[in-house]
């Protein structure tokens, strides 16, 4: 006669050799641990040259109350709407196929105007930025020292004129210069500086 123990072993052997789904570890899931989030690349702001680069102005506006304030983004050199700030911190630009290009930034900046929806009936004020791709709209050029905007769907009387209205935003002027300026503006013209220094 077996005793009940032995009796109880050789029947837990029996079960474990000739049951696979008892012989097998049944597997336990392993939590997967999220990823690390990864530090996203932050575009950083290029501090423009204080000397001027070859090949590029400087662009200020020369009458008050914006007299020799410069064309230029802030954050420097980096997407964002056109303004006309301090000497301290001017841009340095020049136009290259109708483009007015950033020459400090890294990839390059363009100056871009925008667009109405009505083209023969515009608005007082057309806004201006600068993007990382061409501007579409129009075509600047100099007129000797003078920037200019144009484009033919656009009616303007002098393609020179500008305005620096809030928080010294610069906007293309689709009326006459210095005729019913609109409220919280002025009427400048702006032109490039080759000095080797940006000045007040």
């Amino acid at each position: 006669m077996f005793s009940p123990l032995l009796l109880s072993i050789t029947l837990l052997t029996t079960l474990l050799f000739t049951n696979p789904a008892l012989s097998s570890p049944v597997p336990v899931p392993v939590p997967v641990p999220d990823p690390m989030p990864q530090p996203q690349p932050q575009a950083t702001s290029i501090p423009t040259p204080t000397t001027l680069q070859q090949g590029a102005y400087w662009i200020r506006a020369v009458v008050q109350p914006n007299y020799h304030k410069y064309l230029q983004t802030k954050p420097a050199n980096l997407p964002g709407p056109a303004l006309i700030e301090s000497y301290t911190t001017a841009g340095q630009f020049n136009i290259i196929d109708g483009q007015l290009v950033n020459k400090v930034s890294s990839p390059a900046l363009y100056m871009w105007v925008e667009e109405p929806a009505d083209k023969a009936n515009p608005p007082r004020t057309l806004a201006t930025w600068f993007n990382a791709t061409k501007n579409p709209f129009g075509t600047f050029a100099w007129q000797g020292d003078t920037l200019t905007w144009s484009v033919p769907s656009v009616k303007r009387q002098n393609v020179a004129a500008w305005l620096v209205c809030k928080g010294q935003a610069l906007f293309v002027n689709t009326g006459a210069y210095g005729y019913q300026t609109p409220a919280g503006c002025a009427d400048q013209t702006i032109h490039y500086y080759n000095d080797k220094t940006a000045n007040n």
